[in-house]
């Protein structure tokens, strides 16, 4: 998935890294819990809403990769099963495009995709996103 928010690569991330915010303006977070500044190796406590069903689950991956303005990047782990997402961030004339990348594998990922397709997981950050780009407008 690839946007293009109205806002300047600082602010664009500064946004996003700033989890413990993100239900104040994604609708799909319920609640977000950061111990400390999101960096490699912290775990992201988020309470999200399934995009088709309304309920909420809780899920806590650890962020594997940052570079403060550029990348940010988890991974969701269990039992045979890794869930991960990578959002790259560069600039553009008028504004900043992220690019999102969300990806399963392992042999348990089949399990995962009963509940969270790739339409669904589609539509949870497409509405992410858009929800972004809607608070970074001026």
């Amino acid at each position: 998935m690839v946007v293009v928010v109205p806002a300047g690569r600082g602010e664009a991330w500064s946004r996003w890294s700033d989890v413990g915010g993100w239900p104040d303006w994604n609708p799909e977070c319920v609640a977000a819990d950061v111990d400390g500044p999101a960096g490699v190796g912290t775990v992201l406590d988020l309470t999200l809403r399934h995009p088709r069903s309304g309920r909420e689950f809780l899920t806590r991956p650890r962020v594997t990769e940052t570079v403060p303005g550029r990348v940010f990047a988890w991974e969701a782990r269990g039992l045979g099963l890794r869930a991960g997402t990578h959002a790259r961030f560069s600039p553009e004339p008028d504004g900043t495009r992220i690019d999102l990348v969300a990806e399963t594998t392992g042999p348990m990922a089949f399990t995962y995709r009963m509940t969270m397709t790739d339409r669904t997981i589609a539509l949870l950050y497409t509405r992410m996103l858009d929800a972004l780009v809607e608070d970074l407008r001026p």
